[in-house]
């Protein structure tokens, strides 16, 4: 079963993937605008079940994904930063149970 934290980095990640191709090489990865919607998606839906875990910071990162998958990748660049470091922050503030961190001293599994 997946965690609502397990979700919301993966979703992060593939979006910041994404994102970050585009931002720094224009380069579209394959299926990237069905990868946004559905990170997205994922974050709307978090943003609803799990309201404690940013649900309105959550819900704005889904619209303002939505809006930059429609567009065709073809917004502002402070639009595409604002994204990378939003899904970044998801990533780097989000602790996974199970998985150690970088500043932990033990990583075993």
């Amino acid at each position: 079963m997946v965690t609502v934290e397990q979700d919301m980095v993966r979703s992060a990640v593939v979006a910041r993937d994404v994102i970050e191709s585009y931002r720094q090489s224009h380069i579209t990865v394959p299926a990237w605008s069905s990868l946004l919607e559905e990170a997205a998606q994922s974050f709307l839906r978090i943003s609803v079940q799990h309201p404690v875990a940013g649900g309105a910071v959550l819900a704005q990162l889904a619209q303002t994904l939505t809006a930059t998958a429609r567009t065709g990748l073809e917004v502002d660049h402070e639009v595409l930063d604002g994204l990378s470091r939003d899904l970044r922050a998801i990533v780097t503030a989000t602790r996974i149970p199970g998985i150690p961190r970088p500043e932990d001293e033990d990583w075993s599994f």
